[in-house]
């Protein structure tokens, strides 16, 4: 054994990364001197300073033992370790055990190790010429003072021969008086031997000086594993790279050989900051419709991969390539089949596979821990036999009661065109699975399509199942359109499927284009499927759709429809029955009835059983709306939770979607602008699961949020997205909102008396005042504002009267009281009834009006101390909420009266470019570049026209550009970059 000995007061030396860069330009830098903080290690770091600490307190020694995997980073660890020592200010003795034949290494040691020794003025200097590593470390303690506290750090004790430890066991005894923490390393390997070795310095100190062991180095967690990619290629490996060096997570010196080698092949990339794969590379892109079969990785991964299973033993890679065959999870028992071995034979070889991280335990199935590790098995195994065992595998599979599914998954590969018996397996193995996983029913029930004729009877239910299955993950237009195909080729003369097989097709179909926003569509199918049943008792599924479809586009037979359902409760289905409840509540709602309306949407949600798939005539939906618009936030939170809890809202489902459109307004009536922004693109994002039926909702949220900001341009392009949405009818849930947001959209851009020109346009079917109002306890009293502003009593009246009959009706809502206070006390110019109406509003927008409200009644009255009063508790409430245009119009009014708000921050800026602009710039070139002139722009942010013009000066400065055009240009191209959206 050849000591290396190391002693500074500067902390150890780094190792210097291999350079691989031998291409000209590759497309990822490895950074030769990674970033110095450990990964994922923090515990284990603080586990080392606590023993610090209570060394230099207890002054006697602490030993702390590491036992790691080859590369899992207990030298880095140690390295550290003396880091946070050296800062706390103890001397630091290093030692590596370099085994009995090596030449010591000390090309990364400087000339002369420097060791502190207490009790002298200057750094003595010395070479480690010990023969011995115990040696070396015990003459370097004993010419320190007795009470320095010391840092011992040595590493790869798995080396020492047992002579060695001993000793080194009696020097720490015999120094264990002294404030010294050991730190010992030992690799961890397949054999007892460094077990044994660990053990025996474990029974030898235990009990006559402190020593514990450091938890295990176990695998880097996801966060830790992306900041070590990041450290060392200086991007952020996206979700699927991430995925795949997830495989190589036992240390983290292979995740760093990993990225270097893809790196080298150039398969790796950076993408605006992220880093990933290059396309084309296997497993980069994956088939969505491949069946229960893993991405392919790339040939670097799958060679490493290779390498570490060539450690297990034969019977455990074979046990492994047979698990692969029948895919992850799988059952022990499917796998103790296939081997023909009892479930005892299987403990040895998925005891190992368990160990080294092979598999991992899900309940009572076993998984490989990567797909990556599953695919390199899968590979492994040459495709003929693979066929061979899949068959195999279906027969087993097959003889058991739950077995259908997988054996599907088995046959699905296998199975030829036109055998009836495999297809038959594969369609009830789809049609189950659309429950429990229909992702994967989808792909199956596709595949099986492949396999028949078109028009074959089999087929249209294959199509049936997959449309279903595509629906409930949110791929509707696939799902239409694969059921609009498979109608179409059923519909020729050549091919005579069974009606009631075309039925079900249309019916699934008529559901997604309904979720799809389409609902004139979808009661044409639903009309289509009641015309090929010919009488007969229709299905559930049919009259819901048909019942919201008729609903959503203005049928009036739809409420009656809901009335005939729920008088013949026990002839009808449960869930029909909470569709017609849903339709009734929203017809009670329309006609003020609130209070009955909302008890019938909470009977409803008693009654409902919601499962994964997405209603849009559901009752959990329609109450969190009704609930919020009535300010009742508290149970309003209860049922957008429990709308999440009883579905399958995991980030890829279209619950997740819906459960956004549901929170988007409640965190807007809550004055949470941020958060219902944020919420509201959730909804409506196009990457991953979207319900466009509930489109409107997130938009409708999105440009309140604009007019709250002072943003009406962005706010009208949202509005405008809504164009097409299905808001032509009068009964869709989200007209009325729509209106109200074109007139507040209007008196924004053109005045009051634009705001009451919208209001009072009517259509076949027009939106009541009564629908108005209900939208918001604050827009009874805003209507009457913009009446009275606009010389229109007459109309004020009409509101006043309107909320007030709203109120009467219902009693019990607090809500509709206070905003029936609020528009007759501004009505009568009442600054009592006013500060009542403060009082009783629970909305915070409607409690900050009312205080704007008495300002103005005040004002009028001349009495400028109340009114600035007010006008001070409006501003900071319109602050609080992020509502900049109202904000700025109150401070518009204190200017008027001499007194003036700071409402600026300062904030560190570039000199020049977008983000150098102050944040009234950045309104004002947003103003102007949606062809606002200055006195508009003016008006939108309640300053002058020269102070617009100072404004547009400095921007034109700052970025560069001359014009207004210019100006137009540059805002156009900074909105359509990534980063900009």
């Amino acid at each position: 054994m050849t000591p290396v000995l190391a002693s500074s007061r500067d902390g150890p030396a780094r190792a210097v990364g291999r350079n691989v860069l031998g291409k000209s330009v590759p497309p990822v830098r490895i950074h030769a001197h990674p970033l110095r903080k450990v990964r994922g290690w923090e515990e284990h770091l603080e586990q080392i300073s606590t023993d610090l600490r209570r060394v230099v307190s207890d002054r006697r020694s602490r030993v702390l033992m590491v036992k790691a995997a080859p590369g899992g980073g207990k030298t880095r660890l140690l390295a550290e370790a003396a880091t946070v020592a050296d800062d706390m200010g103890f001397t630091i003795v290093g030692g590596v055990v370099a085994g009995p034949d090596a030449v010591p290494d000390m090309a990364h040691l400087p000339a002369a190790t420097q060791v502190r020794v207490a009790g002298s003025s200057t750094d003595r200097f010395s070479s480690p010429r010990a023969t011995s590593l115990v040696e070396a470390t015990g003459a370097r303690l004993r010419r320190a003072a007795n009470d320095v506290p010391t840092v011992v750090t040595l590493d790869d004790l798995h080396l020492a021969d047992f002579p060695t430890l001993m000793a080194l066991c009696d020097l720490i005894l015999a120094l264990k008086g002294r404030p010294i923490l050991w730190l010992l390393t030992f690799t961890s390997a397949t054999s007892a031997a460094p077990s044994e070795q660990a053990s025996m310095c474990l029974s030898r100190l235990r009990g006559r000086v402190a020593v514990e062991p450091i938890r295990r180095l176990s695998p880097l967690s996801n966060e830790a594993l992306e900041q070590l990619v990041t450290d060392h290629t200086g991007s952020v490996p996206d979700p699927t790279l991430l995925a795949l060096v997830e495989s190589l997570n036992d240390t983290p010196s292979a995740v760093i050989e990993l990225i270097r080698g893809l790196m080298e092949d150039g398969v790796i990339c950076t993408v605006e900051g992220t880093l990933r794969l290059t396309p084309g590379t296997p497993g980069s892109s994956r088939d969505v419709n491949a069946v229960h079969v893993p991405a392919p990785v790339p040939k670097r991964l799958s060679s490493m991969i290779e390498e570490n299973l060539l450690r297990l033993s034969d019977s455990t890679v074979k046990s492994l390539r047979l698990a692969a065959v029948l895919g992850s999870p799988f059952a022990p028992e499917e796998l103790s089949a296939m081997l023909d071995e009892s479930p005892a034979g299987l403990l040895t070889a998925v005891h190992e596979a368990v160990e080294r991280g092979v598999l991992v335990c899900c309940g009572q199935n076993l998984a490989f821990r990567t797909e990556s590790i599953w695919r390199v098995l899968l590979d492994s195994v040459p495709p003929p036999v693979r066929a061979l065992l899949r068959r195999q595998a279906a027969e087993t599979l097959l003889r058991r009661p739950d077995g259908a599914e997988r054996a599907a998954l088995q046959l699905v590969h296998v199975a030829r065109p036109g055998d009836a018996k495999d297809l038959d397996v594969i369609a009830e193995g789809a049609r189950r699975l659309v429950a429990t996983d229909p992702t994967t029913a989808a792909s199956l029930a596709i595949r099986g399509m492949e396999l028949l004729d078109p028009g074959q009877d089999q087929r249209v239910r294959l199509a049936n199942t997959a449309v279903k299955a595509l629906t409930k993950v949110g791929r509707l237009d696939e799902a239409v359109t694969l059921a609009r195909d498979e109608i179409e080729v059923a519909a020729a003369p050549t091919s005579v499927p069974p009606a009631r097989d075309i039925a079900a097709l249309q019916a699934s179909m008529s559901t997604a284009l309904l979720l799809r926003g389409d609902a004139s569509a979808a009661r044409q199918a639903t009309d289509d499927v009641l015309a090929r049943q010919a009488g007969g008792l229709p299905r559930a599924e049919v009259v819901i759709t048909r019942l919201a479809a008729s609903y959503l586009i203005g049928d009036s037979t739809a409420v009656e429809q809901a009335r005939t359902i729920l008088s013949r409760p026990d002839r009808r289905d449960r869930a029909v029955r909470v569709s017609a409840m849903t339709v009734h509540a929203l017809d009670r709602w329309r006609t003020g009835h609130v209070v009955d309306a909302v008890g019938i949407l909470r009977d409803a949600v008693a009654l409902n059983h919601v499962g994964e798939t997405v209603q849009v005539l559901d009752p959990c939906c329609f109450l969190a709306f009704a609930l919020v618009r009535i300010d009742e936030f508290g149970e309003a939170e209860e049922v957008v939770r429990g709308y999440g809890r009883t579905t399958a809202s995991t980030e890829s489902s279209p619950a997740t979607a819906v459960q956004a459109v549901l929170r988007a307004p409640l965190h807007l009536a809550q004055g949470q602008l941020n958060e219902a922004e944020q919420v509201a693109r959730v909804a409506l994002r196009q990457d991953g699961p979207y319900m466009p039926v509930f489109a409107p909702q997130a938009f409708l949220v999105l440009a309140h949020v604009a007019l709250r900001r002072g943003t009406p341009a962005q706010a009208a392009i949202h509005l405008k997205a809504l164009e097409g949405e299905g808001l032509q009818h009068s009964s869709s849930p989200w007209q009325a909102e729509y209106l109200l947001l074109q007139a507040q959209l209007a008196e924004v851009n053109d005045g009051p008396a634009a705001a009451l020109e919208v209001l009072t346009e009517t259509g076949a079917q027009p939106i009541t005042p009564r629908e108005i109002v209900l939208e918001d306890p604050a827009v009874a009293a805003w209507w009457v504002r913009c009446a009275l502003t606009a010389d229109q009593p007459e109309i004020a009246g009409g509101v006043v009267d309107t909320i007030e009959d709203l109120s009467k009706l219902n009693p019990e809502v607090p809500a509709l009281f206070a905003a029936a206070t609020h528009a007759r006390a501004l009505a009568e110019a009442d600054t009592d009834a006013l500060a009542e109406a403060g009082r009783l509003h629970r909305n915070p927008w409607a409690r900050a009006a009312t205080a704007e409200d008495r300002a103005r009644i005040f004002l009028f009255r001349g009495d400028h101390e109340s009114a600035i009063t007010e006008l001070d508790c409006a501003m900071n409430a319109y602050n609080q909420l992020g509502a900049e245009r109202e904000a700025a119009r109150v401070r518009a009014q204190l200017r008027g009266l001499g007194v003036w708000r700071r409402h600026w921050k300062q904030a560190k800026r570039p000199l020049s470019g977008w983000e150098s602009l102050t944040e009234t710039e950045r309104k004002v070139a947003k103003l102007v570049a949606n062809g606002l002139t200055n006195q508009q722009a003016a008006d939108h942010l309640f300053i002058s026209p020269h102070t617009v013009g100072f404004h547009l000066r400095q921007i034109y400065r700052k970025l560069g550009i001359r014009s207004r055009s210019a100006l137009i240009r540059y805002d156009a191209s900074r909105v359509s970059r990534p980063e900009a959206s």
